[in-house]
């Protein structure tokens, strides 16, 4: 797959470095001038972006068919903040206006990646944030290419899911926390915890702190509180957008108090036409626009988890500490701490479970409410797959709920002493959340 972009007007490197100075000055309300111009130096790199993506694709394709390619032209804001934060930079040394990502599953198809594209692309520079990860945790292989004969520099960053899944849960983070991590390092409670999320084994009193921090914050309370509002919208939005396959660029708009917004087009051009009209109305909105080949919710819902705001897969891991904490507990005989954390995990997981029969609920609904023949069958894939995800959702849910009963008993059955009173400790939490969800239930008609 391949497809063009427009030429734009060149733009010398002296005149790039003035209008970053500019934009500097007025900073931050720019003149319409200053603004048209920064659009201006903006489209110039569609070109070479778009051939540089259409190449990574084609490599990505004999390593891994399956990863995630998406590209993006730096939005307003962030090279807006990166040139305050930089007041020394060249704005013609900006070398990210232009930017792709691919999402592998591990650290060797990365680096094959990386050797491939060595191949066929200049590499001017490079950051391998993977052998030495940043302090806060960040993992990433950013490589700064050009082609032949070209002066554009574009950004490829390279991670796997894993690496992926961090970043983007740090910018929900800010999102919601108002926590600053990613630009100003603000909140050292919420870097620490994020920097506990980025290793890959916690001692137990790093995991103790873990969830000492999700309770203090309220943490998974608040996501859950905003997916759930965002979910069912979005996955309606996108059970409605059209199924064309022409549909390739998207413009998703977030906020932590509104419904994520995604808008599809055919064309990169009417989706930058959108997008730059939407920044001079409000300067402050955090829109992506983003092209995705082919996207399924799985995969804008990952590749752009910090817009979406409706999943995240860093539950899985977070469940697994304190699941151990749980377990740990028990087999040391600390009643309080045991009472502590296994209220926390029913927490989450009947929370999960809530949210997953509201969304039964409203897909059922939103299928019922089709008449049209013609309009049900051009929605009868989403909808397959929309069913598809739950399935998988509470499968996932019940045997992690297996799970940790099946440890519960084993060391029960080793700890005959505590054996009585745990277990009635136990059976009363689970109680309470069992008739909270049978309620909930009932009252769907489920």
């Amino acid at each position: 797959m391949t497809f063009k972009l427009n030429k734009k007007k060149v733009i010398s490197n002296k005149e790039i470095d003035r209008l970053g100075d500019r934009i500097r000055q007025e900073s931050p309300n720019l003149s319409n001038i200053t603004l048209e111009s920064l659009q201006q130096y903006r489209s110039s790199h569609e070109e070479s972006l778009s051939k540089i993506f259409n190449i990574l694709c084609e490599i990505k394709r004999n390593i891994n068919n399956s990863s995630i390619a998406s590209f993006r032209i730096k939005r307003f804001e962030s090279i807006i903040g990166k040139l305050k934060r930089y007041p020394k930079m060249k704005f013609n040394r900006m070398w990210d206006i232009g930017g792709c990502r691919c999402i592998l599953n591990s650290e060797k198809e990365i680096y094959k990646l990386r050797e491939e594209i060595g191949k066929v692309l200049d590499i001017r520079k490079e950051y391998d944030y993977i052998k030495k990860p940043q302090e806060e945790g960040y993992k990433s292989l950013h490589l700064f290419v050009s082609l032949k004969n070209d002066d554009k520099v574009i950004e490829i960053q390279l991670r796997n899911k894993f690496f992926h899944n961090w970043a983007t849960l740090v910018e929900i983070t800010d999102l919601l926390f108002e926590a600053k991590l990613k630009e100003y390092k603000d909140d050292k409670t919420l870097l620490r915890f994020h920097f506990l999320l980025s290793k890959n084994e916690l001692v137990l009193g790093e995991k103790k702190e873990f969830a000492k921090i999700v309770s203090s914050y309220n943490y998974f309370e608040k996501l859950s509180e905003v997916f759930s509002r965002n979910y069912l919208k979005v996955r309606e939005q996108w059970t409605g957008i059209n199924t064309s396959h022409r549909h390739k660029y998207y413009l998703i708009e977030t906020s932590k108090d509104q419904v994520p917004i995604i808008t599809a087009y055919e064309r990169y051009k009417d989706a930058e036409s959108h997008y730059f009209e939407s920044f001079k109305k409000n300067s402050k909105a955090n829109i992506v626009l983003t092209h995705l080949p082919k996207a399924s919710y799985q995969q804008i819902s990952l590749a752009y988890s910090n817009y979406i705001l409706t999943v995240h897969d860093f539950f899985d891991k977070s469940l697994g500490i304190i699941e151990n904490l749980v377990i740990e507990s028990l087999k040391k005989g600390k009643i309080i701490d045991f009472y502590r954390y296994y209220i926390l995990y029913n927490k989450i997981v009947f929370g999960h479970f809530d949210n997953i029969i509201n969304e039964i609920h409203f897909s059922n609904e939103i299928f019922a409410s089709i008449i049209s023949k013609k309009k049900r069958k051009r929605r009868n894939k989403k909808n397959r797959e929309w069913s598809i995800d739950i399935k998988n959702q509470v499968k996932n849910l019940i045997s992690k709920y297996n799970s940790i009963s099946d440890k519960l008993r084993e060391t029960l059955s080793t700890n005959w002493g505590y054996k009585f009173i745990f277990r009635k400790i136990a059976r009363s939490i689970e109680k309470k959340y069992e008739k909270e969800l049978r309620v909930k239930i009932t009252s769907k008609n489920l």
